[in-house]
């Protein structure tokens, strides 16, 4: 049997955003049953740094629904932006706020996408910094690891919106605007020691502003998915 799949999206991102993804999963060649945490824009929203635990509930929540309904053993793990690095955080065996997830006793691999695993972002850099402490790199052994970025846009301080776009978001999160990434995170960024690091040019960051070549798209999965 094909191992359930479950998605853990991005900041300020909510379920509807990765149901078109859930679909091509679901159907052949994949065939996947697939599960997408029910995280909603206000609850990314009050989320404050360090304080990650209601998100890492919900993950650990939709793991064992989909270990239960599917009797399977273990999940793949995709996590899109800053659902990568609350993914991460989930497999650890230490406690979190007085909870122990170890969520890797559940997890077969994780993948993922456009994740800044190294971020200056100020809203999350307590948080990822205690992720890069206590679980360095692709931790686990017998899990899969790959991180999937995208190298797409320059950052130009005057270019088009696109790229002004991203020059701001590589600026005012990662020091330096003058960077190629997916128009949201540097490709640079994405690296994660020991995994299978993946770049994808031309992919972008999100399907509320590419949907036909974010990483989710029906014809980038197969780039990165297998």
């Amino acid at each position: 049997m094909n191992r359930p799949v479950v998605i853990v999206g991005g900041w300020l991102s909510s379920p509807a955003d990765y149901t078109a993804m859930a679909r091509v999963l679901a159907a052949p060649p994949y065939n996947r049953i697939v599960y997408i945490t029910d995280i909603s824009r206000r609850e990314w929203a009050a989320l404050r740094d360090p304080h990650f635990s209601p998100v890492l509930d919900l993950v650990a929540n939709t793991v064992q629904l989909a270990l239960r309904e599917t009797g399977a053993d273990r999940i793949d793990l995709i996590g899109h932006s800053a659902g990568g690095r609350v993914s991460r955080a989930y497999l650890g065996h230490l406690p979190f706020a007085g909870v122990t997830y170890d969520g890797q006793r559940y997890v077969a691999s994780l993948t993922t996408l456009g994740t800044a695993h190294e971020t200056y972002e100020i809203w999350v850099k307590e948080f990822a910094g205690q992720v890069n402490e206590f679980y360095p790199g692709a931790f686990y052994e017998h899990i899969q690891y790959r991180s999937v970025a995208g190298e797409s846009v320059k950052g130009r301080k005057y270019g088009n919106l696109e790229e002004m776009l991203a020059y701001q978001s590589y600026e005012t999160a990662f020091g330096s605007g003058k960077q190629i990434g997916d128009g949201i995170i540097p490709t640079v960024s994405c690296y994660l020691a020991g995994a299978d690091n993946l770049v994808l040019k031309g992919a972008r960051h999100a399907p509320y502003n590419a949907p036909s070549n974010w990483y989710g798209a029906r014809n980038v999965i197969p780039l990165w998915f297998d």
